[in-house]
């Protein structure tokens, strides 16, 4: 019997739910019963006793189990954080293990191996494993100390947390999802910063000792019964290592290219594209842009068709079932070159690549898209004529290059408008300016709000009426936007389409300005015209724009 089948039957869920559920498991392949505790359907508890009547495995109570030192460190503490396992007894030649996952048979291989034992399987939640572990294997002072880190960057929606070996020890910062603000959040002891690190390292399955060359890796943990999926870099300094943990919920939906905010054009551009079996699509953006998650939004709309799909990533963001993803980097023998040629011979319809920065890469991606494979790359550039600049320079086959591009898009996060306290307001003279310079006012601009009607409270409303401006929507500030007015981010896009002309000048080799000049003429959009009519309709401001082209 399906878990979710036993769930319904015994009570502990209702049909709507286990619907719900099932509809979001196909937007995002995770276990249905670790989607359920996600949700609080059920909690970890009921989970583990369902899966023992459905798996005939017996589960153990971790935070009762008194177990014996001699018989933990039979299993090496990396393969325990890796893999999710702990012993918890030993009859004659056999290993009781408790595990996340008693169908791993990987992690019961390689326990076999290290321990010389026969595993026995045993079923464990994932809270009282990850006490028990902490309990076990080293400091419990700097497994707190990191849930603590990572429970401040996920209470202010930090994408990632930088702590900075200094010479009294690691300054903890804190990044939001836009990449322009750091705020310092606190200080790491320099007794504890060793122990804290090598913790880190072990987690995230790199090697501990190592520390003259950096590393990345990932591990996934719960901080307050909330998962996040953390990716661990390491940076050798003088003072020690630094690290990078970039945040990110393993369980978050992934949104689909119509509910990215492009505009009807933009968005129909992107899909003829993608609609396409060959050809090259560019993303281009700066870091922390979102150009990945596009990317992988375009991923899942070929999934959905059931094509061959491998992507080449350094590192890998986010676990896509039903993909082939591997990960490449400069501090392996894995380059991406080497990645890409092997990719080939697996007779993929899709390749995606994360970074397309070197010509030798460029153009063999370009040669295989012109025999019924379709390429699907990331670049960072500062809008689609920079990366199409890039592009022509790198790739000496000009003719290659024009008959095989496809499209060029480019991408800025923005700060969202939060709705909780979004009030309408008189535009200022500079938003006007923009405005009227972006052909977005009209005679009857000021009779109504950025979103076409009254937006807050009637006071502010009636007082922009009476002013007799433009109005736009500005968020006051409120407890659930922390004060600031912003919540979330809405992207602003640049889609260059390559239509018969752009595709002759591109192969004649002609300037950057003539490309622009002829796309512009035909309704081209760029970054900031497309941010002042998201600043216009009320899904952000003209300081926000500006500030995210910038």
């Amino acid at each position: 019997m399906r878990i979710g089948e036993l769930l319904v039957k015994n009570g502990l869920v209702t049909v709507e739910q286990l619907e719900k559920a099932l509809a979001e498991q196909q937007r995002n392949p995770v276990k249905l019963g670790e989607l359920m505790v996600a949700k609080g359907y059920i909690d970890e508890r009921q989970l583990a006793e369902a899966l023992e009547f459905q798996l005939g495995v017996p589960v153990v109570n971790l935070a009762e189990a008194a177990l014996s030192p001699a018989v933990v460190h039979l299993v090496p503490e990396s393969l325990s954080r890796k893999h999710g396992v702990l012993p918890v007894g030993r009859d004659g030649g056999r290993l009781r293990l408790a595990m996340l996952d008693p169908l791993d048979q990987e992690a019961i291989k390689q326990i076999q191996a290290v321990s010389g034992l026969r595993v026995l399987p045993m079923l464990a939640t994932r809270t009282e494993l990850g006490d028990a572990i902490a309990r076990h294997y080293g400091s419990d002072e700097s497994a707190e100390e990191l849930k603590r880190i990572l429970r401040r960057g996920m209470e202010n929606k930090a994408g990632c947390v930088h702590l900075e070996a200094a010479e009294r020890g690691l300054n903890i910062r804190l990044r939001p999802v836009r990449a322009s603000e750091l705020q310092d959040d606190g200080h790491v002891t320099k007794l504890m910063q060793p122990i804290l690190v090598d913790r880190i390292k072990r987690m995230a399955g790199l090697r501990v000792e190592e520390r003259s060359i950096p590393q990345s890796g990932r591990f996934q943990t719960d901080v307050d019964h909330r998962p996040v999926e953390v990716h661990a870099s390491t940076l050798p300094t003088l003072h020690g290592e630094s690290l990078a943990l970039r945040l990110s919920d393993p369980y978050s939906q992934l949104l689909k290219l119509s509910e990215l905010d492009f505009a009807d054009d933009q968005l129909q551009a992107i899909e003829k594209a993608a609609g396409r079996t060959d050809g090259l699509m560019i993303l281009s953006g700066p870091p922390g842009a979102g150009i990945t998650t596009t990317a992988y939004s375009l991923l899942e709309r070929k999934r959905a068709e059931a094509f061959k799909i491998i992507s080449i990533e350094d590192p890998i963001a986010r676990v896509m079932p039903g993909i082939t993803q591997t990960e490449a980097n400069g501090h392996s023998c894995l380059t991406t070159p080497i990645a890409l040629r092997g990719a080939l011979r697996h007779q993929p319809d899709v390749v995606s690549i994360d970074g397309l920065s070197d010509a030798e890469t460029a153009e063999t991606a370009l040669a295989a898209s012109r025999f019924g494979l379709q390429i699907v790359g990331t670049m960072k550039a500062r809008g689609v004529f920079d990366a199409l600049g890039r592009l022509m320079a790198m790739v000496r086959d000009a003719d290659l290059l024009a008959s095989s591009l496809a499209c060029v898009a480019s991408q800025r996060l923005a700060r969202r408008v939060c709705s909780q306290c979004a009030q309408t307001v008189p535009a200022t003279d500079e938003e006007i300016s923009r405005f009227d310079s972006a052909s977005l006012l009209s005679a009857g601009d000021g009779k109504k709000g950025g979103r076409g009607g009254p937006i807050g409270n009637f006071r502010s409303f009636l007082f922009t009426q009476v002013s007799g401006k433009p109005a736009v929507t500005r968020g006051e500030g409120c407890r659930v936007c922390g004060q600031t007015g912003y919540r979330g981010h809405v992207p602003l896009h640049e889609v260059l389409s390559i239509d018969a002309t752009v595709r002759e000048m591109i192969a004649a080799r002609r300037p950057l300005a003539e490309i622009e000049k002829h796309a512009m003429q035909n309704g081209h959009r760029s970054l900031l015209q497309d941010g002042m009519v998201k600043a216009r309709e009320g899904l952000t401001t003209v300081e926000e724009a500006l500030h995210a082209v910038k």
